[in-house]
């Protein structure tokens, strides 16, 4: 029976998903997110959001009521799920930010943005946004923190769902034989060098991973 590690301690719908098939599962949280406190005077014509960390942390802001009359746009089907949820009008979403940034261009050109992200953010968008002279405010909302954790069994696989989480499993571990399934591209890029047992998901999600592993080895 192969054994997978989860770089993260997965939902009970996750758990469902996994269910009955021949995998000896582990589970081991590798990141962390710490809210930051932080507060916005002006906002921008529209919110933009590149994960679900990033609205959790301003639904505890005191100001979300205000912030929900603004419109948004974000990355990943589960930042738009949990903006809807919650009350704001998401204007659009795409997968990954390089694709948000071609639909800012068409859509969104002259309107100005207010960017929340964690400290640990790619240049993606900010980059866009300056070579365009696109209007933005960027707030750090949130902290992504590192629990490195030392494994002592032998594993067949690792599910990793971020670049994060691939830098925290490295510190105490490496990677050699192991297959590692990525929620997305970013993910898979973070291991160029160190493996070419890389299997990518069909679309970044955690359940799209899942889907993946269970594939691979059934």
């Amino acid at each position: 029976m192969p054994r997978v590690l989860s770089t993260r301690k997965v939902g009970q719908s996750h758990h469902q998903q996994i269910g009955e098939s021949m995998i000896d599962w582990v589970e081991e949280d590798f990141i962390g997110i710490e809210p930051c406190v932080f507060s916005v005077n002006q906002p921008r014509d529209i919110l933009l959001f590149t994960s679900q960390n990033a609205v959790k942390s301003v639904l505890n802001n005191p100001a979300s009521a205000e912030l929900k009359r603004i419109p948004a746009i974000c990355v990943g089907i589960k930042t738009q799920e949990l903006l809807a949820q919650n009350g704001w009008t998401v204007l659009a979403w795409t997968h990954y930010a390089k694709e948000l940034t071609e639909v800012i261009q068409q859509q969104f050109a002259t309107q100005s943005f207010s960017f929340f992200c964690g400290n640990i953010r790619r240049e993606v968008l900010p980059t866009f946004f300056n070579q365009h002279q696109i209007l933005f405010d960027e707030y750090e909302v949130y902290q992504t923190v590192k629990y490195p954790h030392q494994i002592q069994q032998k594993l067949d696989g690792i599910c990793f769902y971020s670049p994060s989480a691939i830098e925290s499993f490295l510190q105490n571990n490496s990677i050699t034989t192991e297959v590692c399934f990525c929620i997305g591209d970013t993910t898979a890029d973070a291991l160029k060098g160190i493996t070419t047992q890389i299997v990518v998901a069909s679309q970044p999600t955690i359940e799209a991973t899942l889907a993946a592993c269970l594939a691979y080895y059934k």
